[in-house]
């Protein structure tokens, strides 16, 4: 426990004031482990730690002697996206990964950063998932036409909204028409204005 108050996850409280006796109490860091917090990366834990994406680490030496892309590749014999879109459970679960990271970063970007968006009418989140981070730049901003660009099989069945939509395809194919382009390069985002 002293290791984790020392890392700040957690936070050192006596139990009743004036007694000897220490407890211990969640700080922000650990907050964001809790799955009724609205900003909780949980998913995201979970995601890393799930076998699918541990053992390609197991795989690093292997791959340094082979021709495969990543060391994904050569412990599943395919390419990430190829087994996401073959894997209902690999998609889902990554899926929401990746919006449980979005509505942290997004919930920054939207305090701190909001001026970046001054001028634009339209912005395309290139790889943006389920949309978590252009619903919410479309809901702050009602007059920005927000664009969702991602695999078939990531935007299959999303419904977007007045000035939000979504656009199956490939990145590396092409990338729809817009004032800006979103590209959210995990942990950090990217903002290329046309």
């Amino acid at each position: 426990m002293r290791t984790r108050v020392h890392s700040g996850f957690l936070a050192a409280q006596r139990v009743q004031q004036g007694e000897q006796e220490e407890g211990h109490v969640l700080t922000d860091a650990s907050r964001l482990l809790l799955m009724d917090d609205s900003l909780s990366i949980r998913p995201l834990l979970l995601a890393m730690l799930d076998p699918i994406l541990t053992k390609p680490w197991h795989y690093l030496s292997p791959w340094f002697q082979n021709d495969d892309p990543t060391p994904f590749h050569t412990a599943h014999e395919r390419p990430f996206w190829d087994y996401a879109a073959h894997e209902p459970q690999l998609n889902n679960f990554f899926n929401e990964a990746m919006a449980s990271d979005a509505r942290l970063v997004t919930s920054v970007l939207l305090k701190e950063g909001n001026g970046v968006f001054e001028g634009l009418n339209s912005l395309v989140d290139v790889g943006g998932g389920t949309g978590k981070v252009a619903k919410a730049i479309a809901n702050a901003f009602p007059h920005l036409n927000c664009t969702v660009l991602d695999f078939p099989h990531v935007v299959a069945g999303l419904q977007g909204s007045k000035n939000l939509n979504y656009f199956a395809g490939d990145m590396v194919e092409a990338i729809p028409p817009g004032d800006a382009i979103l590209v959210k390069v995990y942990p950090k985002f990217l903002l290329s204005v046309t």
